[in-house]
C-alpha cells in the first residue's frame, strides 16, 4: 500500500489518546483500592478529559484536511 503524501495523520496524537486512556483507568482501578500511580498527580477524571481531547484534536485535523483535499480537487477539474 502506497502512502498518499497528501492524507493527513497523526497516529501519534491517537496513540498517546489510548495510552492517557489506558492510564486513565488503570489510576481509576488502582484509586478503589487506595492506591496511585506515583507519577500521576491528577484524578482519573482529568487524564480521560486530555484522552478526549486529543481525540477531538485528531479527527478535527482529519476532517480539515479531507475538507482541503475536495476543495483542491473541486478547483482542479
Amino acid at each position: 500500500m502506497t502512502k498518499n503524501p497528501d492524507t493527513f495523520s497523526a497516529p501519534w496524537l491517537l496513540t498517546l489518546s489510548f495510552l492517557t486512556l489506558g492510564a486513565a483507568i488503570f489510576e481509576k482501578a488502582l484509586n478503589l483500592f487506595d492506591l496511585s500511580i506515583p507519577i500521576v498527580t491528577v484524578y482519573p477524571r482529568q487524564l480521560l478529559d486530555w484522552a478526549v481531547a486529543l481525540a477531538i484534536l485528531e479527527i478535527a485535523l482529519t476532517v480539515r484536511q479531507i475538507l482541503e483535499t475536495k476543495v483542491r480537487a473541486e478547483r482542479a477539474g
